[in-house]
């Protein structure tokens, strides 16, 4: 079985086509920061347009480096929810077009539950039931994945994501959009001790006050020296703080697999803290390769086909 898979939930345009053995036969991503890094952040009607631009190109070039006839096509799946509304109607009619074309059934997929089980791409012996800890700019949850069809979200963030903060924050320092990636190269060279962040006690993610905390500091330092110390305290700062609260919960439902997806799931801070701390657990951890962490077609394709076959 072959499925073709669009993922246009926010300003990638990502096409794939993975199959029955969680293989990514080709995968083709069109990414528009520089045009979204003019206005530091994504533009919803920008993005749409440029969804609308870049998503045939995306499929076709997809196709050819698969070397899959369109016959070949099993089924359709794409991204329906959550996202930017003009975004994600780009890709579901695109979608429904190859859908009718072909007399093709149609899979949609929950993009937040696609992040949480992306690291099945890469690790054949991770299988449900595990827990997922999905971070990125716009969403920062801790999710159960029981099966393929059935998540439980544990716990969430009540306002600000994880990585909406370290742009937010990076912005204030002088760093261009998206500047959550600077920050955690520049974490390594900086005292992660220098600045104590606030550690919300809410039992759910909070990040307005560390955002708020962060960018005063921000406001009130100029030397390099300070902005590293400032960035290795942030970014050490959230990757203890949503790994704690991950441990927590795995001890607490008695899962020993955690998996991290999502674009922040790209740190190499976080990966870092999260390892250790699952090594002292005797936790099972699993990461994949940053291009299936940030908003990607394969994980879609790959939940997708899972879906269909339960």
């Amino acid at each position: 079985m072959i499925v073709l898979a669009i993922e246009t939930s926010c300003d990638d345009t990502s096409v794939a086509l993975v199959d029955d053995k969680k293989h990514v036969l080709a995968m083709q991503t069109v990414s528009r920061l520089k045009e979204h890094a003019k206005f530091g952040g994504v533009v919803p009607e920008i993005a749409a347009r440029h969804h609308e631009a870049s998503i045939l190109c995306a499929a076709e070039s997809a196709l050819n480096l698969s070397g899959i006839k369109k016959s070949e096509i099993s089924a359709v799946a794409v991204a329906d929810r959550p996202g930017l509304k003009g975004s994600l109607l780009v890709g579901t009619s695109f979608a429904k077009g190859i859908s009718l074309a072909g007399n093709l059934p149609i899979i949609c997929v929950d993009h937040i539950e696609a992040h949480a089980v992306s690291c099945i791409i890469e690790n054949n012996n991770l299988n449900p039931p595990f827990l997922s800890l999905v971070i990125s700019g716009g969403h920062t949850s801790v999710i159960e994945v029981k099966n393929y069809k059935n998540f439980k979200v544990y716990f969430k963030t009540i306002d600000d994501a994880a990585g909406e903060v370290l742009d937010k924050v990076a912005r204030n320092m002088g760093i261009a959009y998206p500047g959550g990636a600077v920050l955690d190269k520049m974490a390594k060279f900086g005292d992660k001790n220098k600045f104590k962040m606030p550690i919300p006690k809410i039992n759910n993610f909070s990040f307005s006050g560390i955002k708020t905390w962060a960018i005063n500091i921000a406001k009130k330092i100029n030397s390099e020296d300070e902005k590293k110390d400032l960035a290795a305290s942030l970014v050490y700062g959230i990757s203890n703080y949503v790994s704690e609260n991950l441990i927590r919960i795995a001890h607490e439902i008695n899962y020993k697999k955690i998996a991290i997806g999502g674009g922040v799931a790209c740190s190499e801070v976080l990966r870092e803290v999260i390892a250790k701390k699952c090594q002292e657990q005797n936790f099972e951890f699993y990461k994949t390769q940053k291009k299936y962490c940030s908003d990607n077609a394969a994980m879609i394709g790959i939940l997708g086909m899972n879906q269909f076959l339960e």
